[in-house]
C-alpha cells in the first residue's frame, strides 16, 4: 500500500514540475463569501532562517491575514523546507458568485501559483409578495430576479398551500408577455404542521427567457373543493395572485455587435487534456475537454466553440453535452464540447486560446473569461527517441529523460528494470485516477425530456 501511495506521489509530482519553487495548497476550491480560507504554503530554502512572506495587494483587497504559523523541515539533501499555514478572512460577505484569479504569492522573490478560487454567494432566497388570501387555501408566485436584462433566463415558481383534501382543481395557466416559458419537471408536494394543522404544500417551477424589456406575469386562479375530516362534500375556496412585473434593460449600446449577447451573473470556464500528455507526435490526435458553465443561463443558450481555429493543429469535433441544473435556487447551463487536435508539425506548437465575452448582469459592465492552453511540445514522425522532447509548459507534465539516459548504459537488465518500473508508475495513476469519486450532477431540471 505505501508503494502505491509513493508511485501516486510520483505521478502528482510530474505534474507540479520543477520550476515552481514555491507551492500553495487550499483548503476547499469553493468558499463561500465573507467566510475563512486556508492555506499551506511550501518552499524549500538553503538556509534554516525563516524566508520572508508577504501577501501581495491584490490578496489584501480581498483577505486579511488573521493567523500565520511557521515551522521548517531539515532535507536529507542538505536543503530545508519551509511551510506556513496561513489563516484568511474574506473581506466581501456580500460578494456574488464568482471565480477570483489572484496574483502569485512571493517567498523570497519567487513565485508560486496563481491563487484561483471560486467564491460562492450567500444567496438571500426571494420574499414573496405579501397579500391576503382566503384560508385555508393560499398561492403565491414570484421569480428570481425582478431586475434582469433581454435574454436572460429567470426561474418562475409559483406555491400553492391548502388543508384538507382537495376535490376537482382547476388552475389558470401560465401567461408572459415578453418572455417563453418551459417548465421545469412535474412539480412536487409535500406536507407539514403548522401549529397542529397539517398543510400541504405544492411547487412548479418554469424557466422564462426574457424576449422584450416590457415583461408581465398575468395572476394566477386556483378553485378547489377542500374536505376536512367528518364532512363528505366540502367547501369550494378560490384564490388568485397578484400581477408581476418584471423591470428588463435593453442590450447596452456599447455591447459589440459582433459578439454573441451572453447576459449572466457568473461564468466559470474550464479546459483539460484526456489523458494529460507527456509526449506527442506529428498527426498523433490529442483529446481537448471543454468544461463551461453560466449562471443565470440556459444550456441551450450558451455559445459554442465549434469555431475553434490554428494553423498548427487541425481540429476536429467530437461530442457536445447540455445540461441544465438549479443550485440555491439559480439555474446554471452547462456546455461540455470535446476535441480531437492532430499537429500539423513538429516543433513547441502553440495551442488555440478559449475566450468567452459575457455580459455580469450585477455589476451592469462587460466582461471576458479566458483560458489559456499554453504551448506543447510534438515530436517529429517516427520519433521515438524520449531524450528529443523538449521541455513543455507548466500545464504539462514532463517526460523524465535524464533518468531514462541514465539507465541506458546498464545492458538488457537496466532496459527491463525500466520497462517493468514504467508499467508500475503507469498502473498505479491509472487505478488512483480511477478511484476518484467524480462530482455528483444534480438532477436534469425535466427528467421527462
Amino acid at each position: 500500500m505505501r508503494l502505491v501511495k509513493w508511485l501516486v506521489a510520483a505521478c502528482l509530482m510530474l505534474g507540479v514540475g520543477q520550476a515552481q519553487a514555491v507551492l500553495i495548497t487550499l483548503n476547499q476550491t469553493k468558499l463561500l463569501a465573507g467566510s475563512q480560507l486556508e492555506i499551506l504554503v511550501e518552499a524549500p530554502s538553503s538556509q534554516a532562517e525563516a524566508p520572508t512572506l508577504k501577501l501581495p495587494a491584490s490578496w489584501q483587497a480581498h483577505f486579511k491575514l488573521i493567523e500565520k504559523t511557521h515551522w521548517v523541515e531539515a532535507r536529507p539533501r542538505g536543503d530545508y523546507m519551509h511551510r506556513w499555514s496561513l489563516v484568511l478572512q474574506h473581506l466581501q460577505a456580500d460578494s456574488i458568485s464568482r471565480q477570483l484569479s489572484l496574483a502569485p504569492l512571493k517567498v523570497n522573490g519567487q513565485n508560486s501559483q496563481p491563487l484561483l478560487l471560486n467564491l460562492v454567494a450567500v444567496r438571500k432566497k426571494p420574499t414573496p409578495s405579501k397579500q391576503r388570501i382566503k384560508q385555508p387555501l393560499e398561492m403565491q408566485q414570484q421569480v428570481d430576479f425582478t431586475d434582469a436584462y433581454v435574454g436572460q433566463t429567470l426561474v418562475y415558481e409559483l406555491l400553492i398551500r391548502y388543508q384538507g383534501f382537495p376535490i376537482e382543481p382547476r388552475l389558470s395557466q401560465l401567461e408572459v408577455e415578453g418572455a417563453t416559458a418551459r417548465q421545469l419537471g412535474e412539480g412536487r408536494e409535500q406536507g407539514f404542521k403548522q401549529q397542529g394543522v397539517h398543510i400541504q404544500e405544492a411547487r412548479w417551477q418554469e424557466l422564462l427567457q426574457l424576449h422584450k424589456t416590457d415583461v408581465t406575469i398575468a395572476p394566477r386562479f386556483f378553485s378547489s373543493r377542500l374536505v376536512f375530516t367528518g364532512q363528505s362534500t366540502g367547501q369550494l375556496y378560490e384564490t388568485q395572485t397578484p400581477e408581476l412585473k418584471v423591470k428588463v434593460r435593453p442590450i447596452p449600446a456599447s455591447w459589440p455587435a459582433e459578439q454573441p449577447w451572453l447576459p449572466a451573473l457568473g461564468v466559470n470556464l474550464e479546459a483539460a487534456f484526456l489523458p494529460k500528455p507527456k509526449q506527442l507526435k506529428q498527426d498523433e490526435p490529442l483529446e481537448l475537454q471543454i468544461h463551461l458553465d453560466v449562471v443565470g443561463q440556459q444550456a441551450r443558450n450558451l455559445p459554442q466553440f465549434k469555431s475553434l481555429v490554428s494553423d498548427n493543429w487541425r481540429i476536429e469535433p467530437l461530442i457536445e453535452e447540455l445540461s441544465d441544473r438549479v443550485v440555491d435556487g439559480l439555474l446554471v447551463g452547462s456546455l461540455k464540447q470535446r476535441f480531437l487536435l492532430y499537429p500539423r508539425q513538429a516543433g513547441r506548437l502553440q495551442l488555440p486560446n478559449l475566450t468567452l465575452h459575457w455580459w455580469d448582469v450585477s455589476k451592469h459592465q462587460a466582461a471576458k473569461t479566458q483560458v489559456n492552453l499554453g504551448q506543447l511540445s510534438v515530436l517529429p514522425k517516427g520519433n521515438l527517441n524520449p531524450s528529443a522532447v523538449n521541455k513543455l509548459d507548466s500545464t504539462i507534465a514532463e517526460p523524465m529523460d535524464k533518468k531514462i539516459e541514465a539507465q541506458t548504459n546498464k545492458g538488457w537488465l537496466g532496459w527491463l528494470l525500466i520497462i517493468l518500473g514504467s508499467l508500475t508508475v503507469a498502473a498505479a495513476c491509472f487505478f488512483a485516477l480511477k478511484g476518484q469519486q467524480k462530482s455528483l450532477d444534480l438532477p436534469p431540471l425535466n427528467p421527462n425530456q
